[in-house]
C-alpha cells in the first residue's frame, strides 16, 4: 500500500471506530468519564507528527492495523507462569489476553492493610473511582483518552495508613498470540495511603511474534510520607505496539522511585509524569531502552516541581543497534513557588551502529530564582580503546562488545535498591546482549 503524502488525525483513529467497552455499563461515573472520552477523542482522535510530543514518532504503521479487542480463550500453565515470572514466592497478578486470571494469580493471605482487586470486578471499580482519571489529562493530544474510552481490565491496589508492604507486587502481562491482531486497554490504580509503603512490578510478555497492541494507563497517588516502589519491563513480541501512561500524584514526603525498560515491541511509548504537589516530596524517575533491529522506543517524562523544598532525580539511558530509532523528551518544569527545588536529569545513549537514530531532548523550564538544576545529554559510540583493552585480554569482539554494554547500562540497575529486582532485571538484560551477554 503506498503511503499518502498526508496522514488526518480521521486516518490514524480507524483502527479504533466503532469499539466500545464492556466494563462498567450499567456504573453512572464510569458512563460519564467514558462520554468525556468519546467527545475528546472524537475531537481530536490519535495524535499526529504534528503534535510537538509526538513529531519524531509515526503511528502510521498502527493505523494500517485492524485490531481484535475480544480474546479467543488461550491456555498458559502455572508452570510457565512461574518459568517468566521475575520472582517468587510475591504477591502476584496475572492477566492473559486482557483478561484477569485468578487461577494463576497469587493473592492469598494478603497482609493487613492491603488490597489487590481487578479492575473487572465492582470492588475493584468502587476502590479505583476516587482516583481513576484524576492523575492524567484526556484533552492531550494522546492515547489517554482512548484507554478511558476502552479501558476492560487492570488492577487496582489500596496500601492503608502506615502499612509497609513486605512482599513485592508482580502484575504479569501476557499477551498469548492466540488471537491475531488483539488490542488490549488496560487501567491501573495504586493508591498509597499516608506513612505507608510498598513495591510494584509491571511486567509485560509476548509470547510469539504476532502483532498486538498494549494500551496502558498506570496512575498513582501518594498521601504524606508514602514511598512506592515501581519497576515495568516490557518483552513484548517485536511485531507488537506498547503504549503506556504512568502517573503520579505526590503528597508531602512522599518518595516515587520509578525505573521503566524497555526492550520489546516494534513501536513503544512511554509518558512518566510525577506531579510534587507536597513539600520534601522526592521522585526518582529512571529508564533503560535496549533497541535493535528496526524498532522505535519513545520515551517522554515529565517532573512538575510545584512547591518549595521538592527534589527530583532522572537518569535514562539507551543502547541502539542496527536501523533502530529513539526518542528521550524530558522535561522538568520548576513552578514560580518552587523555591528551594534540587533537580537532575541525564539522558545518555551508546550507538553501536551507523543505521540507528536518537533524538534526545532534555529541557528544564524554571520560574523560581532559588534553585539548583542541572540536565544534560549524550550521544557516543563504543570507546575503541576500552575495546581493544579486553580484545588483548583473550575476549572475542562480540563478547566485549556485550561487556562494555552492559557496563555502559548497569547504572540504571545498580540505582534500585533492592538486590532481588535487581538481578532479576540484570538477567534480563544480559540475555538481551550478543551471545546471552557476559
Amino acid at each position: 500500500m503506498k503511503m499518502p503524502s498526508k496522514k488526518t488525525l480521521t486516518d490514524l483513529a480507524t483502527p479504533f471506530a466503532n469499539v466500545t467497552a464492556d466494563l462498567g455499563q450499567h456504573v453512572a461515573w464510569l458512563k460519564s468519564l467514558r462520554l468525556k472520552s468519546l467527545v475528546q477523542f472524537n475531537k481530536q482522535g490519535l495524535p499526529s507528527n504534528k503534535h510537538e510530543d509526538w513529531k519524531y514518532t509515526s503511528l502510521w504503521s498502527l493505523s494500517q492495523q485492524e485490531f481484535t479487542h475480544k480474546a479467543e480463550e488461550s491456555d498458559v500453565s502455572a508452570e510457565q507462569c512461574d518459568q517468566l515470572a521475575l520472582l517468587n514466592d510475591n504477591y502476584r497478578v496475572v492477566i492473559i489476553d486482557g483478561i484477569f486470571s485468578a487461577q494463576l494469580s497469587q493473592l492469598d493471605n494478603l497482609q493487613d492493610g492491603l488490597t489487590i482487586n481487578p479492575l473487572s470486578t465492582e470492588e475493584g471499580l468502587a476502590k479505583a473511582q476516587p482516583d481513576l482519571g484524576r492523575q492524567i489529562d484526556i484533552t492531550k493530544a494522546g492515547f489517554n483518552a482512548l484507554n478511558t474510552l476502552l479501558m476492560n481490565e487492570g488492577f487496582v491496589i489500596t496500601v492503608d495508613s502506615g502499612v509497609q508492604i513486605e512482599k513485592t507486587i508482580e502484575v504479569i502481562v501476557i499477551n498469548t498470540g492466540t488471537t491475531p491482531n488483539l488490542a488490549t486497554h488496560l487501567r491501573n490504580v495504586i493508591v498509597m495511603a499516608d506513612n505507608s509503603q510498598a513495591t510494584v512490578i509491571e511486567h509485560y510478555i509476548g509470547l510469539t511474534d504476532n502483532v498486538s497492541l498494549t494500551n496502558v494507563v498506570t496512575e498513582a497517588v501518594l498521601a504524606t510520607n508514602a514511598e512506592l516502589n515501581h519497576y515495568k519491563l516490557q518483552q513484548e513480541s517485536s511485531n507488537a505496539f506498547h503504549i503506556a501512561t504512568l502517573a503520579a500524584k505526590q503528597g508531602s514526603k512522599s518518595q516515587w522511585k520509578t525505573n521503566n525498560i524497555s526492550l520489546g515491541a516494534k513501536l513503544a511509548r512511554n509518558d512518566v509524569h510525577s506531579q510534587l504537589l507536597g513539600q520534601q516530596s522526592h521522585v526518582v524517575m529512571d529508564g533503560l531502552y535496549l533497541a535493535n533491529n528496526e524498532q522505535h522506543i519513545d520515551n517522554h517524562t515529565r517532573i512538575d516541581h510545584t512547591v518549595a523544598n521538592t527534589t527530583s532525580e532522572e537518569l535514562y539511558k539507551g543502547v541502539l543497534d542496527d536501523k533502530s530509532h529513539a526518542v528521550f523528551n524530558g522535561k522538568v518544569i520548576v513552578h514560580k513557588d518552587a523555591q528551594k527545588t534540587d533537580a537532575n536529569q541525564q539522558n545518555q545513549n551508546l550507538l553501536i551502529s551507523r543505521g540507528c537514530e536518537i533524538d534526545t531532548k532534555p529541557e528544564m523550564e524554571i520560574y523560581a530564582d532559588d534553585v539548583k538544576c542541572a540536565h544534560g545529554s549524550t550521544v557516543g559510540q563504543i570507546n575503541e580503546d576500552h575495546l581493544f583493552f579486553l580484545r588483548a585480554r583473550g575476549l572475542d569482539e562480540v563478547s566485549a562488545r556485550s561487556l562494555l554494554t552492559y557496563a555502559f547500562a548497569v547504572d540504571v540497575l545498580n540505582r534500585i535498591p533492592s538486590e532481588e529486582i535487581r538481578q532479576a532485571l540484570s538477567a534480563v538484560i544480559e540475555q538481551r546482549l550478543p551471545q546471552g551477554g557476559v
